[in-house]
């Protein structure tokens, strides 16, 4: 992976790299060109809803990827012939869960498979030669808001993924799964208790009073009225970026509920493999 994502004739991933930098090392194309540039060809997906997320390029075939229906096509950029195509068949109620149009903000590759968030929380993983379907695992629930806009990220052996809903009062949190198998290997919400959030109310640290302290025990649930914490937004279909050195993944949640502004989760550090906070902002 590492070695496809350092390759410049590569985009491996969404934002370029680990650290989501968004930069090409390409030359080609320059401020003394970039006036000159044509079309060279085009290609449609079918779908005609709003695109998001960029296309994959690896080893000389393109990964694109649509709005729901989320379908995944593998083009061969020397012909431009389609290689192979996966298109799921998703329940059309998931549409009017969805906010802000039923984008899709794109692929993830690791390990010789396409990665995909679909809309209706089936995170999928599919054979980058044939597109055949290898595993499919259920990271949400539609019927009440819970579903998936945002482009999973591989981070290490694990495919990390988020939710969305935050309008309908869902409840945040960024989940990964083993790349090989599917399985879910550890959960952090977003809200509510520590042990659900992956915080050590000990070691989980903030910025408070003008010097970094331990977050203290109940830092989520003390804000909150009841049990609000349960409907208490901070959703994750953002991005997610990686550093290596520090072995720590970094994330913003989004969104509370009407009429809420209460504790969530905006930003994390978690070390592998556990996904423990180690330290979250004042909020």
């Amino acid at each position: 992976m590492e070695k496809k994502v350092a390759n410049p004739d590569n985009w491996a991933v969404q934002a370029g790299d680990m650290y989501n930098q968004r930069y090409s090392r390409l030359k080609q194309i320059d401020t003394g060109n970039v006036g000159k540039m044509q079309v060279a060809w085009t290609f449609s997906t079918g779908v005609l809803r709003g695109h998001e997320g960029s296309p994959l390029v690896i080893d000389g075939t393109m990964y694109l990827h649509s709005p729901f229906p989320n379908k995944v096509f593998a083009l061969d950029l020397d012909t431009q012939k389609i290689k192979w195509k996966y298109e799921p068949k998703q329940d059309q109620t998931v549409i009017a869960q969805m906010c802000c149009d039923t984008v899709n903000r794109g692929l993830a590759f690791a390990e010789g498979k396409i990665f995909m968030q679909q809309a209706d929380s089936n995170l999928v993983a599919l054979d980058a030669k044939t597109g055949r379907l290898l595993w499919s695992v259920k990271n949400g629930e539609p019927k009440v808001g819970a579903v998936n806009t945002n482009a999973p990220h591989i981070f290490k052996d694990k495919v990390i993924t988020g939710i969305s809903g935050g309008e309908w009062g869902v409840r945040g949190y960024l989940a990964a799964y083993d790349i090989n198998t599917g399985r879910q290997v550890w959960k952090g919400y977003s809200t509510g208790p520590d042990e659900e959030m992956l915080i050590d109310p000990a070691k989980t640290t903030t910025w408070a009073d003008g010097a970094v302290r331990p977050v203290g025990p109940n830092s989520s649930l003390k804000t909150w009225q009841g049990e609000q914490w349960k409907q208490g937004g901070g959703t994750t279909w953002g991005w997610f970026s990686y550093d290596k050195a520090l072995n720590a993944v970094f994330l913003a949640a989004a969104i509370l509920p009407p009429g809420t502004r209460r504790s969530v989760r905006v930003t994390t550090a978690g070390p592998w493999p556990s996904g423990r906070a180690t330290w979250t902002p004042a909020w």
